[in-house]
């Protein structure tokens, strides 16, 4: 059944989730602003990865922080999933792309549950919750009452995914997630996970199951519920060229290993706390891409761009991600949509490096 399910026809699902959607712009984490800066692994990297931004050199990195919304238009004040994508250059002809979101599960574990978590998610009119429901029913029920719509939003696909979730397990843990959803003070104060497992080859060959996350130095912080309202609807960008004006923002790459009987093939699914995890290194953002004549919003960030040293796990998501991405970047015109295409890239990989002079 699996097989018989193309990225297309999952692509084509996730687009009855965007209405509105702007020509030549991402189906999803619409809104950006793409970075740059640089990459240094820890010293005991290379003792769990032979990935070679994982050696203890300087590595060049160009990424993309996001809203997750397809809403053409931006609302940074508004409780979202952010997103960072990092493409690590780690060499002439080769690239990692880590993909990483705030909210730690995905919603599916197969094609066939990612077309029914489309399917539910459609944005729909909101209607007020019924006092029956609210003070009567989901008290019986056990359930906690819909959360309130940001102002001004009048249509939404959330009601219709927390119906889904709750005769469906697997979209529980994300639906609660999305509920609770913050609004940063920075794109560079909240922490970002791939979610994905994936295989990290160590330098005698062992393969461990791995996941990462990004954790920001200078710590996870939410704007207040109450002045939410007052922020403007795209004041994440300025607050990133103040505080880039003043240092890099900087995160901490966190791997944790797998045990067994951990879920290695379901994003639904989150791994314990008390799993081995250790600092990978140090990642650096220091510029706007723009400054250096980049357009990160036509670069392709997809999570199956694994180099020699990381390997794909079996999630049948991560897969398909992967294709559904590139089917994306090709229809709005994206830059390096085939896999592994180091040609389409040799600008990008100019830019980023110290010591080239800016592309043209």
């Amino acid at each position: 059944m699996q097989q018989d399910i193309t990225a297309a026809q999952m692509l084509d699902a996730f687009k009855e989730d965007a209405p509105g959607h702007l020509p030549d712009t991402r189906w999803a984490h619409t809104h950006g602003l793409g970075v740059m800066g640089h990459f240094v692994a820890s010293e005991v990297a290379r003792d769990f990865c032979s990935a070679g931004h994982f050696q203890g050199q300087s590595v060049p990195v160009t990424a993309r922080f996001s809203n997750g919304s397809s809403d053409p238009e931006r609302h940074d004040e508004r409780p979202d999933t952010r997103g960072l994508a990092v493409k690590f250059h780690v060499s002439d002809s080769i690239d990692h792309d880590l993909l990483s979101m705030t909210m730690n599960v995905f919603g599916a574990r197969t094609r066939e549950e990612f077309l029914g978590v489309s399917k539910a998610f459609v944005p729909k009119p909101v209607q007020e919750e019924s006092w029956f429901r609210r003070t009567i029913l989901d008290p019986l029920m056990l359930r906690n009452p819909l959360p309130p719509m940001p102002p001004g939003v009048t249509i939404s696909g959330g009601p219709g995914l927390a119906q889904y979730a709750g005769s469906h397990d697997f979209a529980r843990a994300f639906t609660i997630e999305g509920g609770l959803l913050q609004v940063p003070v920075s794109w560079a104060r909240t922490a970002y996970h791939a979610v994905h497992t994936f295989m990290a080859v160590g330098p005698d060959g062992v393969r461990r199951p791995v996941r990462f996350s990004w954790q920001p130095i200078d710590g996870v912080f939410p704007v207040p519920a109450d002045q939410q309202a007052s922020k403007a609807t795209d004041f994440l960008t300025p607050e990133m060229r103040a505080r880039l004006a003043k240092a890099p923002a900087r995160f901490t790459l966190k791997m944790a290993i797998g045990d067994p009987g951990d879920a290695l093939d379901d994003p639904s699914m989150t791994w314990p706390v008390t799993r081995q995890t250790v600092s990978m290194g140090t990642l650096f953002i220091e510029q706007f891409a723009q400054d250096r004549g980049v357009d990160v919003d036509r670069l392709s960030f997809n999570p199956m761009r694994l180099p020699p040293g990381i390997e794909a796990s079996d999630d049948p998501i991560l897969h398909a991600r992967g294709e559904i991405y590139q089917l994306g970047c090709k229809e709005r015109g994206g830059i390096g949509c085939p896999l592994h295409a180091a040609r389409a890239l040799s600008a990008v990989r100019a830019a980023v490096t110290p010591s080239a002079e800016v592309s043209e």
